[in-house]
């Protein structure tokens, strides 16, 4: 039996499509990417989080990503001593230290950038350009409705005060 096999046996059927699907993609490219660059998942998500927007505290990846402080703090200097980013204070906080993106790490994000962009053309190359942006469209409105589902129970527990 093959994990695909299951897909519709589930009791989380599309969730389990979607982690059945994300991990095929992205499981082989992360490893590649540690065996050709050194580079591990959390620095990835640190590099991924600056290119889109530069000037982050490590404070703010953790909440972006969901990942855990020690996580993006080993990392952050990981990458630090790797020369891909900087860091400075913030001019209007002190107490603050903001991440930057240096041309070490943009060029690495783009090498391995590439590789997920041809991965994605494979993974939905069986749909059309319509079923494509209605896929799109689907996933960018669930998205945008974590933050909702993520206050309700089982995400927060219930109030079982009796």
């Amino acid at each position: 039996m093959k994990l695909i096999d299951i897909l519709g046996e589930t009791a989380i059927p599309i969730g389990y499509r979607m982690a059945f699907l994300t991990n095929f993609m992205r499981e082989p490219l992360l490893r590649r990417m540690e065996r050709e660059y050194g580079l591990i998942r959390p620095e990835w998500t640190v590099l991924i989080c600056l290119v889109y927007r530069e000037g982050l505290s490590s404070s703010d990846v953790c909440e972006v990503t969901e990942q855990p402080s020690n996580t993006i703090s080993r990392a952050v200097s990981s990458l630090l001593a790797k020369g891909m980013i900087s860091r400075r204070g913030d001019t209007r906080d002190g107490r603050r230290k903001l991440l930057f993106l240096e041309p070490a790490g943009r060029a690495q994000y783009d090498a391995v950038m590439t590789w997920f962009v041809e991965a994605e053309t494979h993974l939905t190359a069986s749909l059309s350009v319509q079923e494509r942006d209605l896929l799109e469209k689907l996933l960018d409105r669930m998205g945008r409705d974590v933050p909702r589902w993520q206050q309700l129970p089982p995400y927060k527990e219930e109030n079982r005060r009796g």
